[in-house]
């Protein structure tokens, strides 16, 4: 089952910094939401909120006290999303196809927060990225002598070249939105 994936996160550094933010989008064929499936969306309270920094908050807008107060911790967390998983009823052995902006760096803090076996038990090897699908475009125009298409790769930037609206940017739930938009988008217009 191919998913969207976001995560937002206490810094920059995956096993230092933390996961404050999650979602987890089912999609269809289509690359659009599979209905009747609530994506796994939840906020998550830091086990070392002293590593938070502020250039992250600024990004995210996460309150620290709100995440401390009223979230689950990383563990009951994790519990949260192997039950989420379970009430999927995937097939026996498969598992979810991510689909992340930047998935390198998505992947990492998943693998920090999960470890490493659980990950595995979550997640297939063969991620899309609509960051490297566009870097891969862009290789393409310049091998074949042309402009390149994107001066930029982040998922703002692409989504405006898409004309893809951003409601609430750097949000997991929306940034997974969007990127399922643009990934979409990105197929639909490829080879054109």
């Amino acid at each position: 089952m191919l998913v969207s994936v976001d995560v937002e996160t206490t810094g920059r550094v995956a096993g230092y910094h933390e996961i404050v933010q999650i979602a987890v989008v089912p999609l269809t064929s289509e690359i659009v939401p599979v209905p009747d499936v609530t994506p796994f969306y939840m906020d998550v309270a830091p086990e070392r909120p002293e590593r938070f920094e502020p250039e992250a908050r600024m990004v995210n807008g996460l309150d620290l006290q709100y995440l401390l107060n009223n979230c689950p911790d990383p563990w009951q967390a994790a519990d949260l999303f192997d039950d989420w998983f379970t009430n999927l009823k995937l097939p026996l052995g498969k598992r979810l196809v991510p689909l992340a902006h930047n998935w390198a760096f998505e992947r990492g803090f998943l693998i920090h927060w999960l470890g490493i076996e659980s990950f595995g038990q979550f997640f297939d090897p063969h991620p899309r990225d609509a960051m490297l699908f566009a870097l891969s475009i862009n290789d393409a125009a310049v091998y074949h002598g042309k402009p390149i298409p994107f001066n930029y790769v982040r998922l703002g930037y692409l989504c405006q070249v898409y004309g893809i609206e951003v409601e609430d940017a750097h949000d997991a739930l929306c940034d997974a939105l969007c990127e399922a938009k643009l990934y979409r988008a990105m197929l639909a217009s490829f080879g054109s």
